[in-house]
């Protein structure tokens, strides 16, 4: 066998000849049957690939073989037989198995990698891990919210649940209930289903999810991540605008956008870095001669005047443990809030009720409660995005936005005191959460970010150091010079403030 083949023996080669064979002598065609479960791309799990990877349980064909997830096997049998009857154990095999054989094509037709099995094993993986998730969703068809807590006892397990490899597509969710009569024969459509998946969505989504009336219909979902994508970006307060109002896609050049962040970014740290150089010129002013030059010298804050000089001092081997991750060009929440004095506020709606009103000078965002399960939600639910072929980025383009402002435990916590930010993570973790995620919709930009920039870059504090850095900070011999009077200002300043130097100064004058 070849090492980059597909097929992983001669076995698999002949059972793979015989399968092409039969469809093409038999004109096999699927209709109506889409590509909903997709495997994730390098490019897009190379950052976290724990995130996209199930630990505990595997659900379907592509990760059921996997020895550290196959010890689930006989749990998995255990918790199916529990909700099962005598005679429904009895005649398993011709109830459920042999239907799901005939339906193979149907199967296939639904993941997008080719899958390696033979009739007979992929049958029994559909049925059992299928049942198993039924097991699973049965406590969430008609929860109240005070019960939501109950049903919180496995975190992994509802991690792994939730993973774009791991999804069970819906279409055969309904022929299992059906086979044993687990659903009404007059429910075509499986109501009791819906709402036991919907309602797991409504306990483990982080973003609110649009309200589905018992007329709307809710049939069109290929399986548990699609619902929860479609009643996420489909959600809209009373007075919202749509979203492609607050979000207008326009084409621009990856290699230039990624120069103007780099510059911005750095801007950014600059104007931070003199507010507390400011700062700590301030608390120098006051410092008794009681204390030793040499103190007042060790507390300085070096390696922010090094960072405002351009002197790094960090170190190097870090960037090798921690790869730089491309964020959107737009300013951190503490820095819009510090140097433009934008306002922040919750909506009543999800990601299409977000927008910047420029009048109020405030931004409004969507409330995301973020707990331990919330980035591997988010993470799959964006990778689903982007494998759709019809997809306008909705979700991925709020991502990027909320891994653009908030960059520091700071950031997190201020979203936290407007009640934008929820739920169980710290604001450390928040912070980690989104610095972690690369930027997705590298070809798109939005107007709310443009309006944000434009906004920003008109303060006066920002104009200031933008003209500075255009007309000074230019040439890197002016930077050198500047950086050695502004060294020895600092120590001279320091000196004469414990020890006194008048006649020093009258000298110079």
């Amino acid at each position: 066998m070849s090492l980059y083949s597909i097929l992983s023996s001669s076995d698999s080669e002949e059972r793979w000849v015989n399968r092409i064979s039969q469809y093409f002598e038999k004109e096999v065609v699927i209709h109506n049957v889409p590509v909903s479960v997709f495997s994730v791309p390098k490019a897009i799990s190379a950052v976290k690939p724990e995130a996209y990877t199930p630990h505990v349980v595997a659900f379907g064909p592509y990760h059921h073989m996997q020895p550290k997830l196959y010890q689930m096997e006989k749990y998995k049998l255990a918790a199916i037989k529990s909700f099962l009857t005598l005679e429904q154990i009895l005649n398993f095999q011709e109830l459920v198995i042999e239907k799901m054989k005939k339906l193979e094509p149907v199967i296939r037709a639904c993941y997008h990698k080719y899958l390696d099995h033979d009739g007979d094993a992929l049958a029994w993986i559909v049925v059992i891990d299928g049942l198993f998730l039924l097991d699973i969703l049965r406590g969430y068809g008609h929860v109240k919210r005070s019960q939501h807590k109950n049903l919180k006892q496995d975190a992994v397990l509802c991690r792994d649940v939730m993973m774009l490899e791991n999804q069970i597509p819906v279409i055969l969710l309904k022929e299992i209930r059906k086979n044993l009569q687990l659903t009404s024969a007059h429910d075509g459509d499986d109501l009791e289903l819906f709402l036991m998946l919907r309602g797991f969505c409504q306990l483990h989504s982080p973003l609110k999810l649009a309200r589905v009336s018992s007329t709307s219909p809710y049939s069109s979902f290929l399986h548990l991540l699609d619902l929860m994508y479609l009643l996420i970006v489909n959600h809209q307060a009373t007075t919202t605008r749509p979203l492609e109002q607050a979000f207008c896609l326009e084409k621009t050049d990856g290699r230039a956008d990624a120069v103007q962040h780099q510059s911005e970014e750095e801007g950014n740290d600059v104007i931070l870095d003199v507010g507390e150089i400011v700062e700590m010129g301030k608390h120098l002013g006051i410092v008794r001669s009681v204390l030793k030059p040499v103190k007042v010298i060790q507390d300085m804050p070096w390696e922010k005047i090094s960072n405002l000089l351009g002197l790094k001092m960090g170190n190097e081997h870090d960037k090798d443990n921690h790869p730089t991750v491309e964020e959107i060009t737009i300013p951190s929440v503490s820095h819009l809030s510090k140097f433009a004095g934008v306002k922040f506020s919750h909506t009543a709606g999800s990601i299409g009720d977000m927008r910047f009103v420029q009048g109020e000078a405030t931004l409004y965002l969507p409330i995301i409660t973020l707990n331990a399960n919330s980035e591997v939600v988010l993470r799959n639910l964006v990778a689903y995005e982007l494998a759709l072929s019809n997809s306008t980025g909705k979700l991925a383009q709020y991502v990027d936005f909320m891994c653009g402002i908030v960059d520091t435990a700071e950031d997190a916590q201020l979203l936290r005191e407007k009640d934008i930010i929820r739920g169980d993570l710290s604001n450390e973790e928040i912070a980690d959460l989104f610095n972690g995620m690369n930027r997705l919709s590298a070809k798109a930009r939005n107007k709310t970010v443009d309006k944000i920039n434009e906004y920003y870059n008109k303060r006066p504090m920002v104009k200031g150091y933008n003209f500075v850095k255009k007309r000074v900070f230019a040439s890197w011999r002016i930077l050198t010079l500047c950086s050695t009077i502004l060294l020895l200002f600092f120590l001279m300043n320091s000196f004469c403030q414990v020890y006194g130097c008048p006649q020093f100064f009258g000298r110079i004058r």
